[in-house]
């Protein structure tokens, strides 16, 4: 009896050493796990907050070049010669600025299985719905081109040589736009320009191709709000960054 004893005593040693190990490694790698959970949700914020800037930026963007399309429509139904604003508006009218969100984090989390690690399913269905939103709405978040297409073809080159010189829409660094500051445009022949561009004032395929455009710029202002509007949900359940 005191040898099965001593026999029963060892094995539930061993037992309880090695629940023991397996509780221990357990709190470890649960420890691992909300480390990098909140890893993770530190980096989510990062990337929506980048992305809600961007958002607002290209908002603005777009709103102005709406109010320059707006202003080349009211300019067909005159008999104004071309001056530099409108020289001016006609060219800012097909600027564009495409928007991509920033989703390497959240790819991270698909690719590798860690997506497991956000337990919150309300962030997780945030973030779904987030990103499945931005793909069905990237084509949208361009306005249409046909109109930059004839525009540019329009206006002689050295005259866009000229504006990108003197009325800069985009800081060369990284090339996003810096606005549309005021400008002037020297040696620029606008009797020349009046000549050029009085064909476009009798051009039904103009004229729709600028109507187009000053609508698909109202529908990217609507697209990009609702993304913004999108980011600032995710925002309301993603941690707060740290002091």
């Amino acid at each position: 009896m005191t040898k099965n004893a001593r026999l029963v005593g060892e094995f539930v040693l061993i037992v309880v050493g090695v629940l023991v190990a397996l509780a221990v490694e357990t709190a470890i790698e649960s420890r691992k796990d909300e480390s990098l959970r909140d890893e993770y949700l530190v980096r989510l914020r990062q990337d929506i907050e980048l992305d809600r800037l961007a958002i607002e930026r290209r908002i603005e963007f777009f709103t102005d070049v709406q109010r320059f399309s707006g202003d080349v429509l009211g300019w067909l139904g005159t008999d104004t010669d071309v001056d530099q604003e409108t020289l001016l508006a006609s060219y800012y009218a097909a600027e564009i600025w495409p928007f991509l969100p920033v989703r390497n984090t959240y790819d991270d989390l698909q690719n590798t299985g860690n997506i497991r690690l956000l337990d919150d399913i309300d962030l997780r269905t945030r973030l779904s719905g987030y990103y499945n939103k931005a793909n069905t709405s990237i084509s949208g978040w361009t306005p249409s081109e046909d109109y930059r297409e004839i525009i540019r073809g329009v206006i002689p080159n050295d005259v866009q040589a000229l504006i990108r010189q003197n009325c800069p829409t985009t800081l060369n660094i990284d090339d996003e736009p810096s606005g549309f500051p005021p400008c002037e445009l020297p040696g620029v022949d606008y009797d020349e320009m009046t000549r050029l561009f009085a064909p476009l004032k009798v051009d039904t395929d103009f004229r729709r191709a600028l109507t187009y455009r000053d609508s698909s710029l109202g529908a990217v202002i609507f697209l990009l709000t609702q993304q913004a509007q999108y980011a600032d949900q995710l925002l309301e359940v993603l941690p707060p960054a740290a002091p």
